[in-house]
């Protein structure tokens, strides 16, 4: 038996040993439906809680909006009583206005009338002593007298009406220049008490203002978290989707060769020596794909076959790709169909670049033919 012989019977034994051993290549290796369907009504429970949490938040805001609608037409109604007290108040101090300017003119007629009563009086006091002085000399002249006395009393008479006039009218406009000031005392307390509730309504309008955005906020924030929840929820059912309709064995005999290149060892796993897949001559780097959907198991150098990635495809399927120069792919790692694993290396049997390709089923290996596409 050649060297050449001895290596190629030695390897299968050695990728036994690997399948078993390994821990990856589990049922746990790909995501099973079950796990989805669990992780889907997970992210649907978060997505329904989100939704309640979402809809409670545009309730509160809805109420706030709202209240701040509420608030602006109270904060209307008190700018009207407003509007009407300040009219109300320039009409009141108009008419202040007016009698201030009539209190004037009374005042300068007044001042008038005392003049004009102080010169009447200021001529007939020499008149009145002169008269006490010389009464009895006077006496012997009556009608003289008597007609100075009825001027002088005519006279007294006059100014003592002026001035009573003038102290009426004096009175008169001092009190309603009081009422006025009483008018306009109140109005300012009643503008003090509407500004004030516009005060407080200002407050109320920039703290539900607040609140709103602070609502609004929050409601933003749980509906992208809400979105990517959705998003989750979307990926987990295209993944189960997937996983219940990408079923490995659907796909026999419609599966792609993992590169392009000739054929140049067949399936003969009863053969001496066995050989348990395939091998494939192919030009210099080049790419190996995956032949289906599923998860990197192992990515390492295995004895004999060099470097070696596994994927696991579900329901105890596996394909093996060895001899590779390279690898583009990690352990864990989920690959999608004709995704690019690595690139061809020396590969024995070619004596040259080439690919060495496995199936298994349960462990076992099976004719990767019957599951590729017809040969090329």
């Amino acid at each position: 038996m050649t060297r050449m012989q001895k290596r190629v019977v030695r390897f299968p034994i050695c990728l036994c040993l690997c399948l078993i051993s390994c821990p990856l290549l589990s049922r746990q290796g790909l995501a099973q439906p079950a796990h989805l369907e669990k992780a889907l009504q997970s992210e649907r429970q978060k997505a329904d809680e989100r939704k309640g949490a979402v809809q409670k938040l545009a309730d509160r805001e809805k109420a706030l909006v709202g209240k701040l609608s509420e608030i602006d037409q109270r904060m209307k109604a008190a700018q009207a009583r407003i509007d009407k007290q300040e009219e109300a108040l320039d009409i009141i101090r108009k008419e202040e206005a007016k009698y201030a300017e009539q209190y004037e003119v009374v005042r300068k007629r007044r001042e008038q009338s005392v003049r004009e009563l102080r010169r009447l009086l200021d001529l007939l006091w020499p008149i009145n002593a002169q008269g006490m002085h010389e009464g009895a000399r006077l006496a012997d002249s009556w009608d003289t007298a008597d007609r100075r006395f009825q001027w002088n009393s005519a006279a007294y008479n006059r100014a003592r009406s002026m001035l009573e006039g003038v102290r009426r009218q004096e009175q008169e406009l001092a009190g309603v220049v009081a009422k006025q000031k009483e008018l306009e005392a109140q109005v300012d307390r009643q503008l003090v008490g509407i500004n004030a509730d516009k005060d407080t309504l200002l407050r109320d309008k920039l703290s539900t203002n607040a609140r709103i955005s602070q609502v609004s906020n929050q409601r933003r924030d749980l509906e992208s978290e809400l979105q990517s929840i959705i998003k989750t929820i979307q990926q987990l059912n295209y993944q189960l989707v997937s996983q219940r309709s990408r079923k490995f064995d659907s796909f026999k005999s419609s599966l792609p060769w993992p590169v392009g290149g000739k054929l140049v060892a067949t399936f003969a796993p009863d053969g001496k020596p066995a050989r348990r897949g395939i091998g494939i001559a192919t030009s210099d780097s080049a790419t190996v794909r995956s032949v289906f959907w599923g998860k990197v198991v192992h990515n390492d150098v295995l004895r004999g076959l060099g470097k070696v990635v596994i994927l696991y495809h579900g329901g105890d399927y596996y394909s093996l790709y060895a001899y590779l120069s390279d690898v583009s792919v990690e352990t864990g790692q989920d690959v999608e169909k004709d995704e690019a694993i690595g690139h061809a290396g020396y590969y024995p049997e070619a004596h040259g670049n080439g690919l060495y390709f496995e199936l298994r089923f349960h462990q076992k290996p099976i004719n990767p033919q019957q599951w590729l596409m017809p040969a090329q």
